[in-house]
């Protein structure tokens, strides 16, 4: 289908070369082994192209994204993602003008770094994520404006922009992905995370714990046991990252006394972050193996 688009061979559009992954897999089926193959791809022929168009299936594509942009050091290029609603075989879809735009902004040398275009705009990659699964504005950027949004013209946020990179390119292929998400609801039984935190002492399976609580960071002020279970998993070396169920807003431990509390207990907040960005990021940090928890 690529090769029979005209628009591809409009002089005014960059020269493309083509490279598919066989397989094809669902990108629900996309880990952190794929992850690695993409970064070294990218490192590859990095000297070779301007920038760099990654098409996949949305559902996953915010967390592979996001993972580009830790894995990707001193990117000094673009590496857009996009994808589709409506698929390219169907003769009304978004595929078209998400692909060709996304070869725009990747042929261009403003925006360097790890992007996802959907729709009309353009968003930085681990502060995106998919909020739609019917509507053709699938993805959002909830705490930061995108970087750019397209018209008759496009519109860039100059005051977003990254700086040039400092230094060569430096890729990290290794994620250690034992972490856990979990989303706290009114009258949670603490009972399972507690064996998790106690069964995890001797097979140090669990690096880090991410959880999703109330508003700015809160949990049930009569869960003394659960703040202590907390500090117990900080002393066995288990991070324990505090995020917020809010579309939009941040974590703020202090705010509150329940939240004060589970910063004393040694919980570190996640601010602002997405989930994908948070997995990712500590994904990406424990698996550098020269990091401690200091």
């Amino acid at each position: 289908y690529l090769s029979e688009m005209r628009e591809l061979n409009d002089p005014q559009m960059p020269e493309v070369v083509a490279h598919e992954y066989e397989p094809f897999y669902d990108s629900s089926d996309l880990g952190p082994p794929d992850w690695a193959l993409l970064a070294s791809d990218i490192k590859a022929n990095y000297l070779h192209f301007d920038g760099f168009v990654v098409l996949m299936g949305t559902d996953t594509m915010a967390y592979t994204a996001s993972a580009m942009s830790f894995m990707l050091e001193n990117l000094g290029k673009p590496v857009v993602f996009t994808g589709s609603q409506i698929p390219l075989t169907e003769p009304h879809n978004d595929a078209r003008r998400n692909l060709i735009m996304a070869l725009i902004f990747a042929s261009r040398d403003t925006v360097n770094e790890v992007s996802i275009f959907f729709h009309d705009r353009l968003l930085r990659a681990c502060r995106a994520t998919k909020v739609n699964t019917h509507r053709l504005l699938a993805f959002d950027s909830p705490n930061l404006e995108p970087l750019a949004k397209i018209g008759i013209t496009i519109d860039e946020n100059q005051h977003l922009l990254l700086p040039p990179a400092r230094g060569a390119l430096r890729v990290h292929t290794r994620m250690d992905t034992r972490l856990l998400a979990i989303r706290l609801v009114p009258g949670f039984d603490d009972a399972v995370i507690r064996h998790i935190v106690h069964g995890n002492e001797n097979e140090n399976e669990l690096r880090a714990l991410i959880l999703q609580l109330y508003g700015t960071g809160n949990i049930p002020s009569v869960k003394e046991s659960f703040v202590q279970l907390l500090a117990d998993a900080k002393e066995k070396d288990i991070l324990v990252v505090a995020s917020t169920q809010c579309y939009t807003g941040s974590v703020m431990l202090g705010h509150y006394a329940t939240g004060q509390a589970l910063a004393e207990a040694g919980v570190v907040s996640a601010s602002d972050m997405t989930l994908e960005a948070i997995a990712c990021k500590l994904g990406y940090l424990f698996g550098r193996g020269d990091l401690t928890m200091d």
